[in-house]
């Protein structure tokens, strides 16, 4: 697929992630399975963390003779499998698919930690990329 096409196609997910997330947040409460408590907010959420981090990913340039360039790209592989992992490990803390957290401060707290890691990721990857180009 061209690159255009992807950045495209995954800024589309994200902005409709945030057009759900903030200007109809009611879609996010839809059921999807009353059985397992599946709310489409988790759906959405997880989609749109996928997208931010495969679309920063091809915006990070990946440096092409740095010592750090295999250590990068171990690392985008790590935070790609923190992303794709965020759904089941979130079930994991909660207990729960709509991430509810009564009475559970801590396992709130490392959700929240965790969910962070995901989206502060491409900070370390661009101070990496960044190292990598001044070895050159």
């Amino acid at each position: 697929m061209k690159k255009s096409i992807k950045h495209i196609l995954l800024l589309s997910v994200l902005v409709f992630t945030f057009y759900c997330l903030f200007v109809h947040p009611e879609l996010l409460g839809i059921s999807l399975s009353k059985k397992l408590n599946f709310p489409l907010g988790s759906l959405i959420s997880w989609s749109g963390i996928v997208a931010y981090t495969l679309l920063l990913h091809l915006f990070i340039k990946r440096p092409s003779k740095s010592t750090l360039s295999k250590v990068g790209k171990q690392l985008r592989f790590l935070h790609l499998g923190l992303a794709l992992c965020w759904l089941p490990v979130s079930y994991f803390i909660s207990g729960n698919l709509a991430f509810a957290f009564q009475n559970k401060p801590i396992a709130f707290k490392l959700w929240i930690g965790y969910t962070l890691v995901i989206l502060l990721f491409p900070l370390l990857l661009i101070l990496l990329n960044r190292f990598g180009k001044s070895e050159d």
